[in-house]
């Protein structure tokens, strides 16, 4: 009889070795609920909406990132973005906006978030005036993710 012990050995200490090294899980349900919280109590900073998304370990590339776009009532002026992150702590989520402005989309800024619940302000050196649709996107880089919200600050056209 053949011994068998050195694979099956190495075999497991491959798997093991792979397994530490997979991002934390993310308890998706309390994710979701501090994410929809922080949404109630912030809606009213966000007069031109609020968003949020699910970004995980599954996606690898840009073509995989979620990307959520808002069609604005009427040409508006963006002044930023307010944005949190909900989830496993350790994890790191770059986040990015485009701006649509008489048919054509301009590109702006970005920004790492950590997943921590802590608010990170992004915001252009000016705002964009005549804004009538936003997209808003997110990609995980380190650790399991988390469930990203977007807070839109800015004024509706005619707004006082």
């Amino acid at each position: 009889m053949r011994r068998v012990i050195g694979p099956v050995v190495l075999a497991a200490l491959c798997a093991g070795v792979l397994a530490a090294c997979a991002p934390p899980e993310v308890d998706w349900v309390d994710a979701e609920a501090r994410a929809a919280a922080f949404q109630e109590e912030r809606a009213a900073d966000a007069p031109l909406g609020v968003t949020s998304m699910r970004i995980s370990s599954g996606g690898s590339g840009p073509e995989e990132e979620p990307v959520v776009r808002l069609e604005l009532a009427e040409p508006s002026r963006v002044d930023g973005f307010t944005v949190a992150c909900f989830g496993d702590p350790a994890s790191v989520v770059f986040f990015g906006y485009t701006v649509r402005q008489n048919s054509s989309w301009v590109g702006g800024e970005a920004a790492e978030v950590s997943c921590d619940g802590e608010e990170t302000r992004v915001a252009p050196a000016t705002p964009s005036e005549g804004v009538d649709a936003v997209s808003v996107t997110g990609q995980r880089t380190a650790g399991g993710g988390g469930v990203l919200v977007v807070l839109i600050d800015g004024e509706e056209a005619g707004g006082e």
